[in-house]
């Protein structure tokens, strides 16, 4: 496999050591169960012990908004986000004044926002599904930037609109009336020159409630994640590239030490460095070391008694 640790995203040093648990098993990560079985079922099949812990976890998150008229918020906006808002608001009259209701609500409001909307999204969907090396997928990303943009633009203008609809008490398809004249808006507040005492600072808090499961895997199998096919790769990239580097540092912990260790000359073994051609890898299970050696002693690699460490020969 050669030396795949120079992606850019394994150059946080303390990576691996922040993934090694106790317990004998290695908290691969955390997922929803249908994903998590997935994942377990696949490292099964290499050979590979591996636990699923289910749970329920709880996520808040709190934004911080300003709320108030249209006419009250012109004053308190930097000229182009109101200018932005006016636009959208000015697409939502037109779209409902044509007689859209909830079923094309959302084509209509997003063509009336971009007329060429449908086409920038077939390209961004032909980048992202064709057969090509990454380095020109990203080329061709970066190409498409103003397409990109284009298209995250019409998905805030949609989360926009849906707070206006709720915050104005209209359903698409009922007789709205005079509820668009002055609309109620409430939009992020950026943080703007405004007093956190204005009558129009508001925060929207989202507690949400979900199912959870925990892959853990026996240490001491990590290396077979080398036998996965290429799909797992690609599709867990993260997972294999920790699997892969845990696997690395087993192999050199069974590597036998002549006599016996202390569990402080152990612990120096569970941290090294390589390095090919100015590109660095540093594997540190340093904090975990007692937990490895009984991995390793579970698996008839070596004894431990007390603060002695012998390896099986």
């Amino acid at each position: 496999m050669g030396f795949i640790f120079f992606k850019e995203k394994m150059q946080d040093r303390t990576y691996l050591s922040q993934q090694i648990l106790s317990f004998l098993m290695f908290l691969l990560g955390e997922y929803y169960e249908d994903e998590a079985r997935d994942i377990a079922d696949r490292l099964k099949k290499v050979g590979m012990k591996v636990d699923i812990r289910t749970f329920t976890a709880g996520e808040m998150e709190i934004s911080h908004h300003l709320e108030g008229r249209m006419s009250v918020l012109k004053g308190k906006l930097e000229e182009t986000d109101y200018a932005r808002y006016e636009r959208c608001l000015n697409a939502l009259r037109k779209v409902l004044a044509a007689g859209a209701g909830p079923e094309d609500f959302g084509e209509r409001f997003h063509l009336e926002l971009d007329p060429q909307i449908n086409e920038k999204r077939l390209q961004f969907a032909e980048i992202l599904k064709a057969d090509m090396p990454e380095e020109e997928r990203e080329a061709k990303m970066k190409a498409f930037a103003s397409i990109k943009a284009d298209l995250l633009d019409v998905y805030d203008a949609e989360n926009f609109i849906d707070t206006v609809l709720n915050r104005n008490d209209i359903e698409i398809g009922e007789y709205v009336g005079s509820k668009l004249d002055d609309p109620i808006l409430r939009v992020i507040d950026e943080g703007e020159d405004l007093e956190e005492e204005s009558d129009l600072a508001k925060t929207t808090t989202v507690f949400t409630v979900e199912p959870r499961a925990q892959v853990f895997v026996d240490e001491f199998y990590a290396a077979l994640v080398e036998e996965m096919d290429d799909d797992f790769e690609d599709e867990y990239e993260r997972e294999y590239l920790s699997l892969f580097f845990l696997g690395r540092l087993i192999f050199d912990l069974k590597e036998p030490s002549p006599g016996k260790v202390d569990l402080e000359a152990f612990r120096e073994r569970c941290q090294f460095d390589m390095e090919k051609k100015g590109d660095l890898l540093e594997i540190d299970g340093s904090s975990a070391a007692e937990e490895l050696a009984r991995s390793l002693e579970k698996n008839g690699v070596l004894k431990v008694k007390g603060d002695s460490i012998k390896w099986k020969r």
